[in-house]
């Protein structure tokens, strides 16, 4: 599949989309309700979007989700529940967008790799995450 969720009893943990993605006119890979929402924009020639700014969001942001674009190289990322019992793995390479949501992820690079993440700030590094010590005892099981 060119978009894939990861999930597990009813609870989405991530959200693949492909290198191989082509969009078919405007489309977003986010869920509406996401505090973080992208998509891909496609415009024919001298197209105007109209001038425009963005409200601010109502409510209170409380949600964690990152995005990972492999730029080169490729991964493999296991997926946890919340307290560190494992789930399930996938495969990710150059070109593939992921969308971390809820529960625990570790990621074993392949090879040598650059990938961008984008996340929502302010971020400390060392206070805003929390360690899942002895998590990683298990025999993988890759869901691409």
């Amino acid at each position: 599949n060119v978009i894939k969720e990861i999930s597990d009893k009813n609870i989405t943990y991530a959200r693949i989309v492909r290198a191989s993605y082509e969009p078919n006119g405007n489309d977003f890979f986010s869920r509406t309700e996401d505090e973080l929402q992208i998509g891909v924009l496609n415009y024919e020639e001298n197209h105007k979007g109209g001038t425009h700014y963005h409200n601010r969001p109502q409510g209170f942001l409380n949600e964690t989700d990152e995005i990972l674009i492999v730029q080169e190289g490729s991964a493999r990322i296991d997926f946890y529940d919340i307290k560190g019992v494992y789930l399930k793995s996938t495969e990710i390479h150059k070109g593939d967008l992921i969308i971390l949501y809820l529960g625990a992820h570790n990621i074993t690079y392949y090879e040598k790799s650059r990938i961008m993440i984008i996340k929502k700030g302010p971020y400390n590094q060392e206070l805003d995450k929390t360690r899942i010590v002895g998590a990683n005892n298990f025999e993988i099981k890759i869901d691409n």
